[in-house]
């Protein structure tokens, strides 16, 4: 892993799931495991002193819950990110969960590829912020919708897989250059046709900007890079 590697810690009191997320966030590019813990007490001393980038958080605790330390963490103003894990569907919860800050909220039982598009979207929030040379409305207008839990953009729209969405937007914000569409596609691992669609529908969402590239004959080529 590099310097630049998102820093993770997991809060589970199930062995098992814990180990299991841990190995799955380990295997993700841009990804560092640095703890597993289990408890609050146990939580709050990992946070405090390896200060991680990011929590993924189980609400219920054996000693203290979830919500509690996702509070101490926000009161000690240690710069950590959340993403809430549990199988409470209470609204108070959520609520206040998002109220603290909390950058998404995964109800148990999902699947690894619902985390995945959380830890996509959360890995191209950091890229976007970290690279910007200047704030503007617009950029912090696109910076929080990459930040909103619950993306519903993509599922929206037909023809748009949002797990899909997420790989074409991860292979972009790897680049500084623009790109063609068969350059996209290659790199993704997606045909050329449903790269087209994609592009289509991130440029009318503002997320990609089209330049047209202008030959000495023939149609200009339209290529495109992450705004």
């Amino acid at each position: 892993m590099t310097h630049s590697s998102i820093r993770t810690v997991i809060v589970e009191d199930d062995f098992m799931i814990a180990k299991m997320h841990g190995k799955y966030i380990d295997s993700q590019d841009g990804y560092q495991l640095v703890g597993i813990v289990h408890n609050y007490e146990q939580a709050l001393a990992h946070v405090s002193e390896s200060k991680p980038d990011l929590l993924l958080l189980d609400v219920y605790l054996p000693d203290r819950s979830g919500i509690e330390l996702l509070r101490t963490i926000r009161s000690n103003n240690l710069p950590c990110d959340i993403i809430l894990i549990t199988a409470s569907k209470e609204h108070e919860i959520v609520e206040e969960g998002l109220r603290l800050g909390a950058i998404d909220y995964l109800i148990n039982p999902f699947a690894l590829s619902q985390l995945q598009n959380t830890l996509n979207q959360y890995a191209l929030f950091k890229k976007r912020l970290s690279s910007s040379t200047q704030l503007n409305q617009e950029f912090l207008h696109e910076l929080m919708k990459l930040r909103a839990p619950k993306r519903s953009a993509a599922p929206s729209q037909k023809g748009i897989d949002e797990r899909t969405l997420d790989r074409i937007k991860k292979c972009l914000a790897d680049q500084t250059e623009y790109l063609s569409a068969d350059e996209i596609a290659h790199l993704a691992g997606v045909g050329l046709t449903t790269i087209r669609n994609y592009l289509t529908f991130l440029a009318k969402e503002n997320i990609v900007e089209e330049l047209l590239q202008y030959g000495a004959i023939g149609r200009p080529q339209r290529l495109y890079r992450l705004k």
